[in-house]
């Protein structure tokens, strides 16, 4: 059997951006189960535009923590692998309709993403935040979003939070990730961002931004699990098998430190 490779990119185009309008009651598409996989390719998607948890850097490499975690999962499993990145917005029906066999892609296990693929054992947990500009003092509550332009990532669920808290009271922006949003908060073009917390603190570590966080009371916190088809039952123990694993013998920890940082409890 071949061993994993090194990941290489496969943008989905044509019919992901089809499937992209795609709901979430997509009829799903025969599994793949382990065994199909072993004498196969498993096919892993991510985002690719959530750093430090997927991106392309400048030479072009998908890279990240969830790189990190699809591989060293395949090496426990023995198979080989492929990282592809899909549009967020349409990832869960490309799953759903066999694009691929699992998103190794940060994907928070809500109620509402359960009615359409199954999850894995969570592999940490991360909650919603709050972010406006350094100057800005005029938000404290959820109710100072009133009037305002409130940006979230399109199909995440800071999205669908603020899309349901909205009741015309702001107007909602959607972006496609972290750094077009960011951005956009940065140079004006949104006053509030909700976002989830983890990536933007490491945005922060990495550079100065000019930004701070809001606390306006309890937000939502979700487990980050890997999303697969409904109907592969063996994928599903082989990939909690593997994630027990490499949380035993130190792996989990080491890409920890590499990507979130040096001594982090991320689980």
């Amino acid at each position: 059997m071949t061993m994993h490779k090194k990941p290489f990119v496969r943008p989905l185009i044509g019919t992901l951006a089809l499937l992209g309008a795609v709901t979430l009651a997509t009829l799903p598409a025969q599994a793949r189960d382990l065994p199909a996989i072993q004498e196969d390719v498993f096919q892993v998607a991510n985002s690719g535009a959530y750093p430090p948890f997927s991106y392309v850097d400048t030479a072009g490499n998908l890279v990240g923590f969830d790189v990190d975690i699809a591989e060293a999962l395949a090496d426990r499993m023995g198979v080989e692998v492929n990282i592809q990145t899909s549009p967020w917005n349409g990832i869960v029906a490309a799953l759903a309709g066999g694009r691929f066999d699992a998103c190794i892609c940060s994907m928070s296990a809500t109620d509402e993403r359960r009615k359409a693929v199954d999850f894995t054992d969570p592999y940490y947990r991360s909650g919603l935040s709050i972010w406006v500009r350094e100057e800005t003092d005029d938000v404290s509550s959820i109710a100072d979003f009133e009037g305002k332009r409130v940006g979230s990532t399109l199909g995440e669920t800071g999205n669908q939070w603020a899309t349901e808290k909205a009741e015309g009271r702001w107007r909602n922006q959607t972006f496609q990730g972290l750094p077009d949003m960011l951005n956009a908060l940065t140079t004006g073009r949104i006053d509030v961002m909700v976002a989830d917390d983890i990536p933007v603190y490491v945005a922060l570590n990495e550079e100065d931004i000019d930004i701070k966080q809001v606390d306006v009371g309890d937000l939502p916190r979700f487990p980050a699990a890997i999303a697969l088809q409904k109907g592969s039952p063996q994928l599903k123990e082989a990939l909690n098998t593997a994630l027990a694993e490499i949380r035993a013998d130190g792996t989990y920890q080491q890409i920890v430190d590499k990507w979130i940082g040096p001594g982090v409890e991320f689980n």
